[in-house]
C-alpha cells in the first residue's frame, strides 16, 4: 500500500470512529452539526447560482433557449392525423395537405452558403 492510501484509511477510520462516538454520547449535537453543515452547504450553493447568473449574458442564455426550441420543433416527428367526420373536410385537408408539405420541406432545408475559393489563383512561391 502506499502512504497516500494508508493516510486517507486512517482518516476515514478516525472519522467512522468521532462519528459514532458522537452518536452514542450526544445525539442531538450530532443533528444540530449535520444541520449546520447543511445550512452552510445551502447558503454558498445560493451565493454561486447568484453569482453564476449575473456572470452569463441574459441575451446569450435567451438566444440559446430559443434557438434549442426551434431546433427541437423543425426535426421533431409530425402526430399522424386524426380522422375526420365529413366529407368537406377531407376534401379541404387534400387541398390544403400539398402546400403545407411543400413549405414543411423548404423550411425543413439546411440553409447552405457557397464560399468562393481561390482555386484560380496560384500563389507566389520562391524557388529555390
Amino acid at each position: 500500500m502506499s502512504g497516500r492510501m494508508i493516510f486517507a484509511s486512517v482518516v476515514v477510520i478516525l472519522g467512522v470512529i468521532g462519528l459514532i462516538s458522537i452518536l452514542v454520547t450526544d445525539p442531538g449535537r450530532l443533528l444540530s452539526m449535520i444541520l449546520t453543515y447543511a445550512a452552510i452547504a445551502l447558503v454558498i450553493y445560493v451565493i454561486y447560482r447568484i453569482w453564476m447568473s449575473r456572470r452569463t449574458d441574459r441575451r446569450e442564455q435567451q438566444a440559446f433557449k430559443k434557438a434549442a426550441k426551434q431546433s427541437k420543433k423543425r426535426y421533431q416527428t409530425p402526430a399522424p392525423p386524426t380522422r375526420m367526420k365529413t366529407a368537406a373536410k377531407k376534401t379541404q385537408a387534400r387541398k390544403t395537405t400539398p402546400a403545407k408539405r411543400a413549405s414543411a420541406a423548404r423550411i425543413g432545408a439546411p440553409k447552405l452558403t457557397v464560399i468562393e475559393g481561390k482555386k484560380g489563383k496560384k500563389k507566389k512561391r520562391m524557388s529555390l
